[in-house]
């Protein structure tokens, strides 16, 4: 189908930079979020990724619900897909969904924040205005380590995350924001403790990859480490220590009920 942005292309990278270079056009932020985002910010190691399994299977973003009606205009009228009303596109995630119908290839646009088993707040520090044509690697992180049953997919985007990106305090292209995370976790203590237990499986899961050298090993371990210890080492508020003193008797973490309906951001 071809419309005044051109039509719609059938390598994943470049439709989802079309899409979002279309959207660039109109003053709108629309980051690329999950595995794209992921060989986007680290593309010295697409083919890393590719031979430990990953694959790209749909294209995610995030944008502002205030630029929602735009969107949806730029999806179904200049771009060529379809809108799949509210009711069928949204489960507790605010979000909308767009069906390229001639190549059976959805996608996601969320709104705001990323929540599933914990949030992720785009508005209050204004995020999307950090980084493109993705989110920043700090929320990239989080992205993956919110989910309480984390799987090897979300490990292999850590894996290529750290191989490409030191950790440091501030927004940074080529590191990760650990200041900003450690800020972020440590007003949360469910949050803070997912998080922490998921780069712990991090560290037990890279020695299990015979993709990667023993030298990429050790220094996806190093940064892993590094992170690690500046979430400890951050204060924490008085409701995050509130909550340590519960712990784990109480769920700390939203129950994902379907990855199909909920997490979709791959």
């Amino acid at each position: 189908m071809t419309d005044k942005h051109g039509p719609i292309l059938d390598d994943f990278m470049e439709e989802a930079l079309r899409i979002e270079k279309a959207a660039k056009g109109l003053g709108i932020p629309l980051r690329i979020i999950g595995c794209l985002a992921f060989r986007i910010k680290s593309p010295e190691y697409t083919d890393l990724h590719i031979k430990m399994g990953r694959e790209v299977t749909d294209i995610d973003y995030l944008s502002y619900f205030k630029h929602q009606r735009k969107l949806i205009n730029l999806f179904r009228d200049d771009l060529g897909y379809e809108w799949i009303p509210p009711g069928f596109a949204r489960a507790s995630t605010l979000r909308d969904l767009f069906i390229d119908k001639e190549r059976g290839r959805k996608v996601d646009v969320f709104y705001d924040h990323l929540e599933f088993c914990h949030k992720i707040d785009f508005t209050k520090r204004d995020r999307l205005a950090v980084d493109e044509p993705t989110i920043p690697l700090a929320e990239l992180f989080l992205e993956k380590t919110q989910i309480f049953e984390i799987n090897a997919k979300d490990l292999i985007d850590l894996i290529i995350t750290f191989l490409a990106h030191d950790v440091s305090e501030e927004d940074d292209d080529s590191q990760v924001n650990g200041y900003y995370i450690s800020k972020v976790l440590s007003e949360d203590w469910g949050f803070y403790y997912t998080v922490t237990e998921n780069v712990k499986k991090l560290i037990n899961f890279v020695p299990t990859k015979s993709e990667i050298t023993e030298e990429q090993k050790e220094l996806v371990i190093s940064r892993a480490k590094k992170l690690l210890q500046m979430i400890e080492d951050a204060p924490k508020s008085r409701g995050w220590k509130r909550r340590a003193k519960v712990g784990t008797k109480k769920r700390w973490y939203k129950v994902v009920h379907s990855m199909e309906g909920t997490r979709n951001a791959e």
